[in-house]
């Protein structure tokens, strides 16, 4: 598999599992909002080489204002489909966040397996 798929997959992994559901306020309880272009958010220890995925993105997230927290869904479920697996439907409407404070705090990532 080319390394692109590989880094949308993990990319996209990194969005979705800071989600929390048992928080009622969003942007609190993170997901697909478009926080993970923040350096604050970037710089968590288990985002380590996200950069490098976002950058590959960058010239569409410079371009349309406000696409991060769709961009990123939507380049998973394409990647996915690159590696094989079935086509997953997607909803669109997130919205990105606004300001770094927006960012879901280091740590709601699980450790290492």
């Amino acid at each position: 598999m080319r390394p692109f798929p590989l880094k949308q997959l993990r990319l996209a992994w990194h969005v979705a599992g800071k989600y929390n559901k048992n928080i009622e306020e969003w942007p609190l309880r993170g997901g697909a909002n478009g926080s993970l272009r923040f350096e604050i958010e970037i710089k968590h220890a288990a985002n380590a080489g996200l950069v490098n995925a976002l950058k590959l993105l960058q010239p569409i997230i410079d371009k349309y204002s406000g696409v991060t927290c769709r961009l990123i869904p939507i380049g998973y479920c394409y990647c996915h489909g690159e590696a094989g697996g079935p086509k997953i439907p997607i909803k669109y409407g997130r919205v990105d966040v606004s300001e770094p404070e927006q960012c879901p705090e280091e740590g709601r990532l699980p450790g290492r397996f």
